[in-house]
């Protein structure tokens, strides 16, 4: 009877040892995954002088209004969100056709170009986001270039359906630009 019990013992002390090993292995390549995708995530992005200083540019933004498409805005969140100067606008507007408009402060602007920057360089090619996020970089350093102390407040439009400086009220005028008429608020076309 002991030596009945005694095989027994070994033969479960074998299979959990033989479990625990293969436990291992799957750790071990869980791990090995893990720090592989890891790796491909902390490719840091180059920090270039020009770079640097669009941050600096940033920075002396109090508030800078972006109007976008509800869908870039999530785009834009979902990156910049993971960035730890990036706070959430207490106010997201509902601009109407899809469109958002919310009022970031520089330190939140400042995020925002981080994260963008790492996606234009570290993104893989041909998925999109490199390719949205170079043209939001971009468009966002265009509407920082030539600040001043007494300038207008900061507007970032993320789409190029409207002009800058687009008047948002649905009750204000809109140009057709394909026929170069202004409408204006009872509907009536106008010559520019």
């Amino acid at each position: 009877m002991t030596s009945a019990l005694r095989e027994q013992l070994d033969a479960a002390g074998k299979e959990a040892r033989n479990e625990l090993t293969a436990l291992r292995e799957e750790t071990a390549a869980l791990r090995a995954e893990l720090e592989q995708n890891a790796s491909k995530e902390a490719k840091a992005a180059e920090v270039t002088g020009e770079h640097s200083a669009l941050l600096r540019e940033a920075a002396r933004v109090s508030s800078a209004t972006v109007l976008c498409h509800r869908d870039v805005w999530e785009f834009l969140t979902a990156h910049a969100g993971r960035q730890p100067h990036f706070r959430v606008p207490a106010q997201v507007l509902d601009k109407g056709e899809e469109r958002v408009r919310a009022a970031l402060s520089g330190r939140s602007l400042i995020a925002l170009l981080i994260a963008l920057h790492s996606v234009k360089e570290t993104a893989a090619d041909g998925d999109g986001d490199q390719e949205l996020a170079t043209v939001l970089y971009k468009r966002v350093a265009e509407s920082l270039s030539g600040l001043t102390v007494t300038g207008r407040p900061v507007t970032i439009t993320l789409d190029d359906r409207v002009p800058s400086g687009e008047l948002d009220s649905p009750d204000e005028a809109q140009t057709n630009t394909a026929t170069g008429e202004q409408a204006d608020a009872g509907g009536e076309d106008k010559k520019e």
